[in-house]
């Protein structure tokens, strides 16, 4: 006979390995899809130093984590950027378009955010410093 943990007891535990991702947001601030999303994209990851510009490849993914989040993976590592204050028009369906002149975004470069169906601009919000989570 196999046995389900109920989802209520598993997602603290799963958001347990990325907490460190939203030390200035609290778990209980994200819907339960982003805690399952975050905890499956920085699972068995450790936090590095914050570097203040990644570079963008074209297998670079993203992912938006509630109102104030963005992880974007290269690779194995998985860069966790908390926008500078609350982004309030961000949504996990969300469309975020930058301009950059070179092949990398860093802290303070503008992210537009776009409704994905319409293309209507919702607002702007400026980026923070991006934290490596790399293998453990």
């Amino acid at each position: 006979m196999v046995r389900f943990m109920p989802l209520a007891l598993a997602l603290p535990l799963l958001a347990g390995c990325a907490a460190n991702a939203m030390e200035s947001a609290s778990s209980d601030d994200l819907s339960e899809r982003d805690q399952r999303r975050m905890a499956a994209l920085l699972d068995d990851k450790v936090p590095g130093e914050p570097e203040s510009c990644i570079t963008l490849r074209p297998t670079t993914q993203s992912s938006i984590i509630g109102d104030r989040m963005v992880l974007y993976r290269n690779g194995t590592t998985v860069y966790a950027n908390d926008f500078d204050g609350q982004c309030s028009n961000l949504r996990s369906d969300s469309t975020i378009v930058t301009s950059t002149p070179s092949n990398r975004l860093c802290s303070g470069d503008i992210a537009e955010i776009r409704d994905p169906h319409s293309g209507v601009s919702f607002g702007s919000c400026a980026y923070g410093e991006f934290t490596p989570y790399r293998p453990g």
